[in-house]
């Protein structure tokens, strides 16, 4: 039986990174809005501050939505990390990943700290396609079916917040964007 070369510790340590890159964007977000004279302001009362529609879920199924999703999707990269170099859809599915951590990252620097719902529906809709396009990736190409429920999760979410972000962005006062 082969061993295992991407272990769930190294799926922690890889979370722990991107989460560390996204506080660091946060933080420069911040300096950056305060010098454009953004009051400062936490995530929740921001977020019940925005004009939602009424799909919008309450600020506190956000964090349990996206520890599921992001063990999910960890458990999803490593099992593909660890599947032979040349498995068919591998490494299309890699960088889809990828650039999807990449928004992932960004998505609190650029919604919440720039208190930007234009932001948030231009991090939201790419990262919800690049999720639909894992998951399509996973079980039309790889026929890997435990990287598509690992998937799962995140692309249910991801059906909700396309169209929230959306509605969000049309409705809401971005202050970035639309200084008034």
């Amino acid at each position: 039986m082969r061993r295992s070369q991407w272990r769930w510790w190294h799926g922690l340590a890889f979370y722990g990174g991107v989460r560390l890159a996204g506080w660091a964007l946060s933080r420069c977000a911040a300096h950056y809005a305060r010098s454009r004279g953004l009051p400062a302001v936490s995530p929740q009362q921001f977020y019940r501050r925005q004009k939602l529609p009424w799909f919008a879920p309450p600020s506190w199924a956000f964090p349990v939505a996206w520890s599921v999703n992001s063990a999910g999707l960890v458990a999803a990269s490593l099992r593909l990390l660890n599947l032979p170099v040349r498995t068919s859809g591998r490494n299309q599915l890699l960088r889809l990943q990828a650039a999807g951590w990449v928004l992932f990252a960004s998505f609190d620097a650029a919604y919440f700290q720039l208190q930007s719902p234009i932001n948030a529906a231009l991090v939201t809709l790419p990262y919800s396609l690049l999720t639909w396009a894992s998951l399509f990736t996973a079980v039309r190409r790889m026929h890997d079916h435990a990287v598509a429920w690992a998937l799962a999760p995140t692309a249910a979410w991801t059906a909700l917040a396309a169209p929230l972000s959306v509605a969000q962005a049309c409705r809401a006062r971005d202050r970035f964007w639309l200084r008034n």
